[in-house]
């Protein structure tokens, strides 16, 4: 026999509960940083998760100048005099000086905030406002990924390309690019325009087959390419074996790639037992994306790679031939703009070799919280600001010249998209 039932609750009076306990997103790990936890910067200490012979830190007062050069001598070269009757007047070597200059100019990021009221209340139980610490923390530990890369891509972090130095934009002096011959990789040249060209030019000639993707080949031509040709200064990894090398940072695809046994060019198996040499269990959780070690190089994984998307021919010097660089940016964006990256069977994924003061920082101004306050202190703006740069070094005797420019500090590796199955 059929009975009524209960009708249901009206929806304004239904119980809907809330966790104020709240969740952050999941985001890639930064290599260039080996806190895991958060971090807030407070004093402009960041040590990176790289040796530390890779970052250099410049120690130099704000209110000093506004610009530092740092110099450099060379190795004396001539040949020396010989013999009984040999005469060493007017044969005296001058000792020769290069120069690299380094700037700084401020950055910043704030979030909104309302200290009282209605509006304020309701947003009291999600301890926003506490949020604000370890958010602002993770997102300046992104930023300062992204700025160390466009570094090593682009010569110099973007905010040094504004006021006061409008520095100008540019690509780093030195890249090995797969699958060609060490004749065929590109000559550098001052000229920004004539070397997009060149770069252009040797990438579309590599092309975007498999052998233009990392392999166990290339990365035997690369250790000797920095060794021999662009002298690439070595580190000791005194934490991990006790060796010298260099740190190479890889393309997460570029590491699925090579472990594909099936693949004669990646021989797969030798780099899987390369990659799983007896290191320690602390050292890989003192270097986060440590892979391991083949040859002198040291293999970092990084799920933050740049990307480069290629323009026109690149032949001759007519402007032709371009190349767009895209970082993975901060957060996680509905919109997709965190992640602007060319992610197409065409583009280039960009990694590096990195060897002794690849990159200095200067930061006189270090992590500080400041405040803007508006209506009485109901609404107010809090957020970290600093003074910062972050350039490649490269040493020289004049600006704008070739033949006497001294980047021995990183290569640039980009590498064809490899296959998707």
């Amino acid at each position: 026999m059929a009975i009524n039932r209960p009708a249901v609750l009206d929806a304004a009076l239904q119980i809907e509960i809330y966790l104020t306990d709240l969740k952050t997103e999941a985001l890639p790990q930064e290599i260039f940083d080996k806190l895991s936890a958060d971090y807030v910067y407070s004093t402009g200490e960041d040590p990176p998760s790289l040796p530390n012979a890779i970052y250099m830190k410049l120690d130099a007062v704000a209110d000093e100048g506004r610009t530092v050069k740092v110099p450099m001598v060379k190795d004396l070269y001539q040949d020396p005099t010989l013999g009984a009757n040999g005469d060493q007047r007017l044969n005296e070597e001058d000792i020769t000086t290069k120069w690299f200059r380094m700037e700084y100019t401020d950055v910043s990021h704030a979030t909104t905030n309302q200290a009282y009221g209605v509006y304020a209340r309701d947003k009291f139980p999600y301890k926003l406002f506490e949020k604000r610490v370890p958010l602002l923390g993770r997102y300046f530990k992104q930023y300062f990924g992204k700025m160390r890369r466009m570094a090593l891509l682009e010569l110099q972090s973007e905010n040094l390309e504004q006021a006061p130095h409008f520095l100008n934009p540019g690509w780093s002096p030195n890249w090995f690019i797969p699958n060609l011959n060490d004749s065929q990789q590109p000559v550098y040249h001052t000229n920004v325009t004539i070397w997009t060209q060149r770069i252009v030019n040797a990438l579309n000639t590599a092309g975007t087959g498999t052998l233009a993707a990392a392999n166990i080949r290339y990365f035997q031509k690369l250790e000797e390419w920095a060794s021999t040709n662009v002298f690439i200064r070595r580190i000791y990894f005194e934490q991990l074996d006790g060796g010298d090398g260099y740190v190479i940072i890889l393309p997460t695809p570029q590491h699925t790639w090579m472990l594909n046994h099936t693949n004669a060019g990646t021989m797969g198996p030798v780099w899987r037992d390369a990659m799983g040499q007896d290191f320690s269990d602390d050292v890989r959780m003192m270097y986060p994306g440590f892979l391991g070690k083949l040859g002198c190089l040291y293999f970092w994984v990084d799920p933050r790679w740049p990307t480069l998307t290629l323009g026109g021919t690149g032949t001759g010097t007519g402007g032709g031939g371009t190349l767009t660089a895209q970082y993975r940016a901060m957060g996680n964006a509905d919109d997709g703009s965190s992640d602007p990256r060319d992610k197409s069977a065409t583009a280039r994924q960009v990694g590096f070799l990195l060897g002794a003061g690849a990159l200095m920082e200067w930061m006189p101004e270090g992590f500080h919280w400041e405040w803007e306050y508006e209506q009485y202190d109901k609404f107010f703006g809090s957020g970290v600001f600093m003074s910062v740069g972050i350039k490649q070094v490269g040493f020289d005797i004049t600006a704008a010249d070739t033949t006497t420019l001294q980047q021995q500090g990183s290569i640039v590796l980009p590498f064809a998209a490899p296959p998707g199955t």
